[in-house]
């Protein structure tokens, strides 16, 4: 078992997993509840909470309403239905592999390797660290801001402008179909208002925190192996005896033998997240991209003001708008580390036959030898398909295919 970790010690953005509390739903020295982990207790009550309010909002659409859905609000409760369903489906996966996760943790620890060779090419970590706390600083205020507007819009409405038809709903965040009449509900509003809000907080930190996790663990995974790189291609100069270099040699290999079990388990817990994320997503951003085009359809933008009677499809197009606009760039940094991470790889093994091997002895060749064979061993990589690989590729052809169905959709309806 790890002592307790320390933002210092890691290579991530280990303090902002600390503020969000994130860190805590897997440290198990954390606080207790009834001999349970409180956060965690906390997570699955919420879990519980927010899938009420969304099973009480699905009995809408079994029920006679005196108001029709348009086919805007339609696709975006469908867009919502299956984000909350994503969300359910990735923490409960993580809460299944509790120990595992808090497990992988160690891979970001700048004393994770013991080799001396490795220990010499610390200062990777270092840089990769500083980048990795920027970048996802940035996509922590970036993502913040997108889904802040599901939440303020309906607001911005209501506080400039008057519902003309009392028979109308009301805008609400994500306009889920509740059980009730058109009067109740509009009299009623904040309450609806305010469980909407609790889903929509719901979605967002259990969106951004845990691919903030995922992508650090990325970024972590692709300096250690860069570490093995440097630790490997520049071996073999050095004025030892054979002895040496073969037993220094071996530590580093063990070294490696370490990283890639904790690839292995890193890869066993996301490969179900990401695979079902990146085949849900592309009908996301479909959904989206299409509501986006029927949008601009239905109003002429040049000739409405921002707080026109036409105002809230002004204020969703921008909300759809920054939505895709935000899936495209978390589909694109999933699909850019996995790829990074499977060229690193291939990397390490090319910098094994890069060092000093043709001075050494015919026992230091042999375990060369079987070290490279092991790489090609390991096909450490994620697949979403026995011939498609997770990478940059993937992220072109998704797009393509988005933009393919979208042209057709569009040519069948209009």
């Amino acid at each position: 078992m790890m002592h307790e970790l320390r933002a210092e010690e890691l290579a991530i953005n280990f303090e902002l997993m600390k503020r969000s509390r994130f860190y805590h739903i897997f440290n198990p020295n954390g606080s207790k509840i009834f001999n349970c982990n409180a956060y965690r207790l906390l997570l699955v009550l919420l879990l519980v909470l927010v899938n009420c309010i969304v099973v009480y909002s699905a009995l809408g659409f079994f029920v006679k309403m005196e108001d029709t859905l348009s086919y805007i609000d339609s696709s975006v409760i469908i867009f919502v239905m299956i984000n909350i369903f994503l969300c359910n489906w990735r923490f409960s996966v993580f809460l299944y592999n509790v120990k595992i996760i808090y497990d992988v943790f160690n891979v970001s620890r700048f004393d994770f390797f013991k080799s001396k060779h490795c220990c010499k090419n610390i200062n990777v970590l270092c840089g990769y660290r500083d980048r990795t706390i920027k970048i996802t600083n940035y996509f922590f205020v970036f993502s913040s801001t997108v889904m802040s507007q599901w939440i303020l819009f309906p607001l911005v409405l209501i506080a400039f402008t008057t519902p003309e038809d009392e028979n109308i709903r009301q805008q609400n965040i994500m306009n889920l179909r509740y059980p009730v009449s058109t009067h109740i509900y509009n009299q009623y509003y904040f309450i609806f208002y305010l469980m909407e809000v609790i889903v929509a907080i719901f979605t967002m930190y259990s969106m951004i925190i845990p691919d903030i996790l995922l992508m650090s663990w990325c970024w972590a995974i692709i300096a250690q192996q860069e570490v093995l790189t440097q630790a490997f291609k520049y071996f073999g100069h050095e004025d030892n005896s054979q002895t040496v270099h073969y037993e220094d040699f071996k530590s580093i290999v063990v070294d490696q033998i370490q990283l890639n079990l904790k690839i292995k388990s890193f890869y066993s817990v996301v490969r179900p997240v990401v695979l079902t994320y990146v085949a849900i997503i592309s009908t996301c951003f479909i959904i989206i991209t299409l509501s986006i085009i029927i949008y601009f359809n239905m109003i002429e933008l040049c000739k409405k003001v921002c707080l026109s009677k036409e105002s809230h499809s002004i204020l969703n197009i921008i909300k759809l708008g920054s939505s895709a606009l935000y899936m495209c760039l978390e589909l694109f940094l999933y699909c850019y580390l996995f790829d990074s991470m499977n060229i690193k790889l291939q990397s390490v093994n090319t910098s094994i036959y890069s060092c000093n091997w043709t001075k050494m002895d015919v026992q230091f060749k042999k375990l060369l030898f079987l070290t490279m064979q092991m790489n090609n061993a390991n096909n450490l990589m994620i697949k979403a398909s026995p011939k498609k690989i997770v990478n940059q590729q993937l992220f072109a052809n998704i797009i393509s295919m988005s933009y393919n169905i979208v042209s057709v959709m569009l040519k069948t309806t209009s």
